[in-house]
């Protein structure tokens, strides 16, 4: 991206961005946006007036485009704040009247009120702009069960029906508890009252139904990566069971957060024993998290484990669940720097997978996301890797200076809202105004320039605030300001004093001091209920020199082969080898050039082999023959130029010749207890009237069968 050549305009190749206001002195704005981009589906119109408003914060950096688009995300955030939901596929298409405060509905093609879509964005920064709606719509994504106890935490879009396929419902708490630190007195004891029981149950149910003791993982499928052909191997799209079976670096963490959150409310609430629980739950977790996931040789964690029958972790990168495990302290120190340092930074913005997928449309797929970029910068402030950091700070601004919005997602290799790519088109849906995208851009400014950091304990600000990002935004001033901020009833006005911008662009200025009101505070926070109505916080910041840390920067866009990861491998065939009896298997690279790959063999989740070129596609086991225990295998195709991994072939298990180790039985032979089974079906069913915990059992394996139980 061309740096802006004045604090009015971003230039970005052929696309440009204006703002023009009415009154520059004025304490409340009228901007004027315009650019030369197309925009999706020409919405909004072009130009477009944002207001500012009294009542809300204002942003004055010296840098009128970057005042703009801080007013623009909180228009958007305020278009989004609506008095009633609705959606085709929810209560016959009814609106369904929220309650005083209204809720927020999820984008401008979104009118929904989605589980993560509003934990996540009231996480980045809703629950400070607005705790009363954020409280509603929280509230809206909790559900008890038909006799009116047991509220659980609903789980809401995803893979083969969703629940427990999908699990990533957790997600609530991050929301939850960044709520809880924006709300005091009988608010914050009210919306606790109605959380706590929520998460406790709903951590009780997963603990039963998707927790596995042998790995201490949970099962599930990625958190926000919820369309499984835009970022699982082909093969699943009609076999989800797999997913079901997968445990994922996402969800898995999201599970840590709930956790942890639930071990710091018991403690409060005086429950010794509860927080002693699931403290114990979550320690033992986040082992689990680092022992499967992190990959040491890649500095990276895996994105998941694709199966049971496969379980070993895939050599792709999920830009959310790697940010999230930096956050919540899942990561230790060394691997939130090296992870942040070695995730591939690419194109027009931060690609939310890697590497993409061949064949694929855009969405997930070859974009960047905005709400995900928040995070990663999150995460690269924490670790303070400036590099990053100013990355994805231009990412932010030039998508929403060019699109005239918060998009939903961006192709990443140019930053456009839609790319033609005949039928890899897209991105697929992209909707202006969506609401974790607003978060997100709020957040940018909130947590990462000014540094704004909240407890229950208060607030404290440690602007993260580089070098380069000095020249680029805030070079034409010695202050920033954002007035007006909210804080449980508390009006700041936050202002960061900066140092002359200097010729040096390596790292991030140090914080020298913060004052509240003159009074030197230190590092401590702040507590507001000891602040008048309206208060004034002052930092300032020192020019102490720090070096340059890097990114890996992806430009060599010469070869496809740098993007994107090898097609799905197949086995092509199992069986015994002629002569030896030894398992041998052969390798189909699914129409790959054979010189231009390596291809790893796993046995039981282990890698035991790699064959290069000129290895050729038959492996013959060394160590097990027919005769020994059944091992299953899967393959991994890996282009040699850029070390890009491809998703697992289709794990394949070794049974005996001729499947001789399965044994199949008929279902028409066992006994039903409580209701009659189907026989269309191979399994239970209600449709008789049998009720849950209804029984079936084998006449074959008498006392010593394995009851299954039907379920609703």
């Amino acid at each position: 991206m061309s740096r802006p050549g004045s604090t009015s305009e971003l230039v970005d190749g052929a696309d440009r961005a204006t703002v023009t206001m009415d009154d520059p002195a004025a304490c409340v704005r009228r901007y004027e946006l315009r650019t030369t981009a197309a925009l999706r589906d020409g919405e909004p119109g072009n130009p477009r007036t944002v207001r500012e408003r009294d009542g809300w914060p204002t942003l004055r950096s010296g840098h009128d485009l970057f005042d703009a688009l801080y007013a623009l995300a909180v228009e958007e955030m305020r278009e989004n704040s609506v008095a009633a939901i609705r959606d085709g596929s929810f209560n016959s298409g009814n609106p369904i009247d929220c309650p005083v405060g209204g809720c927020f509905e999820t984008g401008r093609l979104w009118n929904y009120v989605w589980t993560r879509d509003t934990a996540y964005a009231a996480h980045l920064s809703l629950a400070s702009m607005d705790p009363l709606r954020t409280r509603n719509s929280l509230a809206f994504k909790l559900s008890a069960r038909r006799g009116g106890s047991n509220p659980q935490i609903v789980q809401d879009t995803g893979t083969g029906g969703s629940y427990p396929v999908s699990s990533d419902r957790v997600v609530w708490s991050l929301g939850a508890s960044e709520l809880l630190k924006h709300l005091s007195g009988a608010d914050r004891a009210s919306f606790l009252e109605l959380a706590y029981p929520a998460m406790v149950n709903t951590a009780e149910h997963d603990r039963r139904v998707v927790f596995d003791a042998r790995d201490g993982l949970y099962r599930g499928e990625q958190s926000f990566l919820d369309w499984r052909e835009q970022t699982y191997a082909a093969w699943t799209a009609t076999d989800p069971a797999h997913i079901a079976m997968s445990r994922s670096l996402s969800t898995n963490v999201l599970h840590f957060a709930l956790l942890d959150t639930l071990a710091t409310l018991s403690a409060e609430r005086g429950d010794a024993t509860a927080g002693a629980r699931y403290r114990s739950w979550a320690d033992a977790l986040k082992q689990s998290i680092q022992r499967r996931f992190w990959l040491s040789a890649d500095g990276q964690f895996s994105a998941y484990t694709t199966t049971e029958l496969d379980p070993s972790p895939v050599r792709r990168w999920d830009a959310l669940g790697s940010a999230l495990a930096v956050l919540t302290g899942v990561a230790t120190d060394a691997q939130a720097r090296e992870l942040v340092a070695r995730y591939p930074h690419a194109g027009r913005g931060l690609p939310v997978i890697w590497p993409q997928q061949q064949f694929t449309a855009i969405y997930h797929n070859r974009a960047s996301w905005p709400f995900v970029t928040a995070y990663w910068l999150r995460a690269a402030r924490q670790v303070r890797n400036d590099a990053s950091v100013d990355w994805n700070v231009d990412a932010m601004v030039r998508g929403a200076a060019l699109n005239l919005s918060n998009m939903e997602n961006l192709e990443f290799a140019s930053g456009r809202a839609r790319v033609e790519d005949g039928m890899f088109s897209g991105p697929v849906v992209n909707s202006q105004r969506q609401l974790w995208s607003v978060a997100g851009y709020l957040s940018m400014v909130h947590d990462v320039v000014f540094g704004l950091e909240t407890s229950a304990q208060g607030f404290r600000l440690r602007p993260y605030i580089t070098r380069a990002m000095r020249h680029a935004w805030f070079g034409r001033a010695d202050r920033i300001v954002l007035r007006g901020f909210l804080f449980r009833g508390r009006r700041l006005d936050l202002r960061v004093a900066l140092p002359p911008p200097g010729t040096d662009r390596a790292g991030a200025y140090a914080v020298a001091s913060v004052r509240v009101n003159g009074r030197d505070v230190g590092d401590g926070f702040v507590d507001p209920s000891t602040l008048p109505e309206r208060s004034t916080v002052d930092v300032e910041l020192r020019d102490a020199p720090e070096a340059r840390a890097t990114v890996r920067s992806v430009t060599d866009a010469s070869d496809w082969r740098q993007v994107f990861g090898p097609r799905t491998p197949r086995i092509a065939s199992l069986g015994a080898a002629s002569g030896s009896g030894r398992v041998q298997l052969r390798v189909d690279v699914s129409g790959e050039e054979r010189g231009a790959l390596d291809v790893v063999i796993l046995r039981d989740g282990q890698r035991v082999a790699t064959l290069g070129p000129a290895d050729g596609e038959l492996w013959t086991e060394t160590l097990t023959d027919e005769q020994t225990v059944s091992h299953c295998y899967a393959l991994e195709a890996v282009f040699r130029a850029s070390g890009n991994a491809s998703q697992h072939s289709a794990p394949q298990c070794w049974w005996g010749t001729g499947s001789a180790r399965v044994q199949q039985f008929d279902a028409s032979r066992f006994v039903a207890t409580g209701g009659r089974l189907a026989p269309t079906t191979a399994g239970c069913t209600t449709r008789t009237g049998a009720t849950p915990g209804t029984a079936w059992r084998s006449r074959r394996f008498g006392s010593r069968s394995r009851a299954r139980t039907c379920s609703r």
